[in-house]
């Protein structure tokens, strides 16, 4: 992981907010110009209590030598997941 310049540290710096709020407005502009109807807006619509950002972990690759770890994001709670299905 060190070798590739994937992930960035976020700091201190929660980009959640602005995350939840620009996809709010995005989909706010859908619902106005009709492109979807209001009960699409109310299922898509984010609530903040109800998402965090998407977590990174790893597994190890017991069968390799020096056991690599292969890098595993879960974005289960993540603001757009409701979008994407």
């Amino acid at each position: 992981m060190d070798k590739t310049q994937a992930y960035k540290c976020l700091g201190k710096e929660d980009p959640l907010p602005e995350l939840i709020q620009r996809t709010n407005k995005y989909l706010l502009d859908l619902r106005l110009a009709k492109w979807i109807t209001q009960k699409h807006y109310e299922l898509l619509n984010i609530k903040p209590n109800e998402v965090e950002l998407a977590h990174l972990y790893y597994l190890p690759k017991a069968r390799k030598p020096g056991t690599p770890l292969r890098p595993i994001i879960s974005g289960l709670k993540h603001p757009t997941i409701k979008i994407s299905k």
